[in-house]
């Protein structure tokens, strides 16, 4: 089960989406303004953001931009009923995991949800694997070291 925010201006919108997200077994948060969400968002307060693109006051994209500086591994996943190339292109150049379009089927949002949670689970799972290769790596000096010394101690009993 994921905690996912979704953002939009359009509240029959939001709260579809946040009813087929409690259906698939997800929590979901609503909030109906950008600022308002991005005010109270904390790093590891949420799994995922779902934000429409195109809002009064601070848009998709904006939003996108700010919560990154916020929080660099936030996973994003932008909305629109508006699709473009040009908005595709730059939504995931800012860093969102994914771009969809409106309407949507619960089979589709099933399925993204599912990919962006594997995604940030595998860079999590690269990330700790690096440390332990580095963590091994550093080790190398104090296990020769400890050849040497158990080689010298057997050769002397």
């Amino acid at each position: 089960m994921a905690t996912v925010w979704v953002i939009d201006d359009e509240p029959a919108t939001s709260d579809v989406l946040a009813a087929m997200l409690h259906e698939l077994g997800h929590e979901a948060r609503v909030f109906n303004q950008a600022r308002e969400a991005l005010a109270a968002y904390k790093a590891g307060c949420t799994d995922i953001v779902m934000t429409d693109i195109r809002m009064p006051g601070l848009d998709g994209l904006e939003f996108t931009r700010a919560l990154r500086e916020k929080d660099p591994r936030a996973t994003i996943i932008i909305l629109t009923g508006y699709p473009s190339v040009e908005d595709a292109v730059e939504a995931i150049k800012m860093g969102a995991a994914d771009y969809m379009s409106k309407p949507f089927r619960i089979e589709e949002i099933r399925l993204r949800v599912l990919r962006v949670l594997e995604a940030r689970d595998l860079q999590d799972r690269f990330r700790r694997n690096r440390m332990l290769t580095w963590l091994l790596i550093g080790s190398l000096p104090v296990w020769f070291l400890l050849g040497i010394v158990l080689t010298y101690w057997v050769a002397r009993s």
